[in-house]
């Protein structure tokens, strides 16, 4: 089989294809003889240009002629001199291409070197002009380094973006960016006391000073804690930075040590005879179980009751209470309980905002009221509700919810508004 006969029709079938294609664009080919589809072709186009573009560009979706699509050499020179005219710029040198720097004098009379493609983004001919000459940029920069005492010790010009050898007025070592000295840092880490060998030196003078040992083995940084020794032998792990803020090292001899605020916290119960009722140590701002001297499950927070509170809610309070109320407003919805009448109470959260009574119980027995507040907390907390604002105020989806609890405990008339 002649293995030519499938070349000669695919060649066949590719310039007639261009000449379709040309066709539909209103062109003309007016090359004498096929040449191939990787090799330019002379063209006249619709608008009467000479071009010649290879036949697999135009095949593949291009145009057929560069001056209509704004891309021909001649064209793109003439509106470059045409945007540096514009500008009071001269071109000093011939045109050799949109990517290509061209030696410019500016209207100011500086010598510059922009890109056609540059000027045609919008861009200035001149960075001196435009106040981003390398050579301007190097001078401020000079001059902020003198006027903190510090000395370049750089060869050369790198660039704003680009690390620069500086001595700075303490004698040390440094490199730094200019456009970060232009934006407000300092030049010496060391000085800043940023410098990692400077920051655990001094880190550890402070230890030393306090009479405390370091125990860890690799220094980790300001902002991570490090195993130490305190003068009075516990074992504690203060972050350096905030050491250097004026913070203690440890916890226990400040008092904010868990263990020791729980130890803390039960001397305070025994002497107030309350009995912890709990198993684990949640935080001292967390409600912890306990029966007060007078039977009543209580939960008290720690710190609270060593900020001298009492342990119990219900001994606490001027009497029994034996009232229980629910109200809305402004899409919230709030339950409480009070002493008495609750009129007072009621009035309170009326002038909050919180005016309409949905559910009011009064003369309940015992523990009744205070039980039936930790039962709709109980319920809220379980449905995964988080109160909007304190500890009894939620969206008014959860009304029905806390009805619901609320009424299981006894019927309870619901109140006129």
């Amino acid at each position: 089989m002649d293995k030519s006969r499938p070349r000669q029709a695919q060649t066949i079938r590719a310039e007639a294809a261009f000449r379709a294609r040309l066709a539909e664009l209103g062109a003309t080919l007016l090359e004498p003889e096929w040449l191939g589809a990787r090799v330019k072709h002379h063209v006249r186009c619709s608008a009467g240009h000479d071009c010649y573009p290879m036949p697999n560009s135009v095949l593949t979706g291009a145009g057929a002629c560069k001056t209509c699509a704004g891309h021909d050499p001649a064209d793109a020179e003439r509106k470059f001199r045409e945007r540096l005219a514009g500008f009071g710029a001269e071109l000093l040198e011939p045109y050799r291409g949109s990517n290509k720097p061209h030696l410019v004098r500016c209207a100011a009379g500086h010598e510059t070197r922009p890109t056609p493609g540059s000027l045609h983004l919008g861009r200035g001919p001149c960075l001196a002009c435009a106040g981003r000459s390398p050579k301007q940029a190097e001078i401020d920069f000079r001059a902020r380094i003198a006027a903190i005492g510090a000395t370049p010790l750089y060869g050369q010009w790198l660039g704003a973006q680009k690390q620069h050898h500086v001595r700075c007025a303490s004698g040390h070592d440094c490199y730094i960016r200019p456009n970060g000295i232009q934006g407000g840092d300092g030049i010496c880490r060391v000085c800043a006391r940023n410098d990692v060998a400077t920051a655990e030196a001094a880190f550890l003078a402070n230890l030393k000073g306090l009479g405390a040992i370091p125990l860890y083995e690799k220094w980790a940084g300001v902002g991570v804690p490090h195993r130490v020794r305190c003068a009075a032998g516990h074992e504690c792990f203060p972050r350096p930075a905030g050491f250097r803020r004026g913070d203690a090292i440890c916890g226990a001899c400040t008092g904010r040590d868990s263990d020791a605020c729980d130890v803390r916290f039960r001397a305070r119960l025994a002497e107030l005879g309350v009995v912890p009722l709990y198993e684990k140590w949640l935080g001292a701002l967390t409600p912890h179980k306990a029966r007060c001297p007078a039977g009543h499950e209580c939960y008290p927070r720690p710190a609270s009751v060593l900020r001298g509170g009492g342990a119990c809610r219900f001994c606490a309070a001027a009497g029994e209470w034996d009232a229980f109320y629910v109200v809305t407003g402004n899409g919230v919805v709030k339950f409480g309980i009070t002493t008495g009448d609750p009129r007072p109470r009621l009035h309170v959260h009326e002038v909050n905002g919180y005016g309409d009574v949905v559910r009011l119980a009064t003369d309940l027995p015992a523990t009744v009221a205070l039980d039936m507040e930790n039962a709709v907390k109980a319920a809220l907390a379980d449905a995964r509700e988080m109160p909007v604002r304190g500890r009894e105020y939620f969206d008014i989806s959860c009304l029905a919810l806390i009805l619901d609890v609320a009424d299981s405990w006894l019927a309870i008339p619901v109140l006129p508004h």
